[in-house]
């Protein structure tokens, strides 16, 4: 089996491939839309060819699975860093439990590695057999379901204006999401990823308004689809930012104001934001149910601390940690984390073992522990680190502490 980049000709059955992989219902001969692509978008697949098959010998048919990458830019620990959005993780039937994904997210680590993107990020069909693969949860979010009547009670009175926003929109919008998604992994997004993933849907494009305050100024947007559920029809709203509590207010008075026609809203947020709960005079006419998101992982160790911004001013010191790492040698095995007054630098110690560690930790568990999704003690209630002495303890925290991370985008 081959890595190779999927070129355009072998569109047909790369469609296919994604049809079964997530939309079997559809059937053997799928009505497949084109969906455009944005910029940061890169095909990559495993080919039954010989090593030498040039690109225009190379056979759609040959093409026994696949997968995808975002180039992204995200903010981790303060800073917009390169995050491979691993994507499109497809295998047919006669592909499978043959190793070939796992040889598949090898290649494509690497291909990240070697571009020095130090972060991935996915979200995955089934948790465990990503963690299998290094993965750990990034963060988990709120999905709040109310009727939309029950919202009158905590909307402001009708302020500024509404206005339905189209693609041509996205420069005005992205300044609203800037200002507004501040967590650790929100993208900063591209012109091509608000015009073909966030303007358009992969089934069904959404809806997009804006508000605007009583001097013209865009403080907020919201991005919805309406649904049927059997006799009833839903509104879920895949993304509502306010840039205060007042745009928020209005945002809401605008689904509020869909009584009419839908018979449930259904809200999402990060799971630490307060929720509609505190505010409604019945609570229990709302269900909030807690929702498990993407998951991401360490590419490089060594690079990805290197990159990050990570100076705690009251530490001095090294730490060596026990790194586990069954996918990668470059991330197995001891590595001493030095902090001083220039900063942070992590370096692997040929010289010890494990017996010389002040900590041991999974490279998922890391994972987790430097982009802020978990802190060090709960990683300890958990027992997914161990930690020798306070000291450790104390150094690690203080370099890692722990930070709102919320990956919004679906991909």
């Amino acid at each position: 089996m081959h890595y190779r980049p999927i070129p355009e000709a072998h569109d047909d059955r790369v469609n296919r491939l994604l049809t079964y992989a997530f939309r079997p219902e559809a059937g053997p001969d799928p009505d497949n839309e084109d969906h455009p692509r944005p910029d940061i978008y890169h095909r990559r697949g495993l080919y039954d060819v010989a090593p030498d098959t040039s690109d225009e010998d190379l056979a759609a048919d040959d093409l026994r699975v696949m997968c995808a990458y975002y180039d992204f830019t995200a903010r981790i620990r303060g800073d917009f860093h390169h995050v491979g959005g691993v994507s499109a993780v497809a295998s047919p039937p006669e592909s499978r439990r043959q190793g070939f994904i796992g040889d598949l997210l090898a290649h494509l680590h690497r291909e990240l590695r070697e571009e020095g993107i130090a972060f991935a990020v996915l979200w995955p069909f089934e948790y465990e057999f990503y963690q299998r693969f290094g993965y750990g949860m990034t963060n988990q979010s709120t999905e709040t379901r109310l009727p939309p009547e029950e919202l009158a009670a905590v909307v402001p009175a009708p302020a500024g204006s509404f206005r339905r926003l189209a693609a041509d929109d996205w420069a005005a919008v992205d300044d609203v999401h800037r200002e507004w998604a501040t967590e650790t992994l929100s993208l900063d997004r591209t012109e091509g990823w608000w015009r073909t993933r966030t303007f358009r849907g992969w089934r069904q494009d959404p809806y997009a308004y804006g508000w605007e305050d009583e001097s013209g100024e865009l403080r907020g947007y919201v991005f919805y689809t309406v649904d049927e559920d059997g006799d009833d029809k839903r509104m879920t709203v895949h993304e509502l930012a306010g840039l205060d509590e007042a745009a928020r207010g209005q945002l809401l008075r605008f689904c509020r104001d869909h009584d009419s026609q839908v018979d449930e809203v259904r809200l999402h947020g990060h799971r630490d934001e307060p929720t509609l709960l505190d505010s409604l005079p019945d609570p229990r006419a709302a269900e909030v149910r807690i929702k498990p998101g993407p998951m991401v992982r360490i590419v490089d160790l060594e690079a990805a601390v290197d990159a990050l911004s990570l100076a705690p001013s009251d530490v001095a010191g090294t730490v060596a940690l026990a790194v586990s790492d069954d996918q990668y040698a470059w991330n197995d095995g001891l590595f001493v984390l030095s902090v001083d007054g220039d900063g942070v630098t992590c370096r692997r110690h040929d010289g010890g073992g494990q017996e010389d560690a002040d900590v041991t930790v999974g490279i998922g568990a890391l994972s987790q522990l430097v982009v802020g999704s978990r802190s060090v003690a709960d990683l300890e209630r958990t027992g997914d680190v161990t930690i020798e002495t306070d000291a450790a303890r104390d150094s690690l925290a203080a370099v890692f502490p722990s930070e709102r991370v919320f990956l919004r985008e679906g991909f």
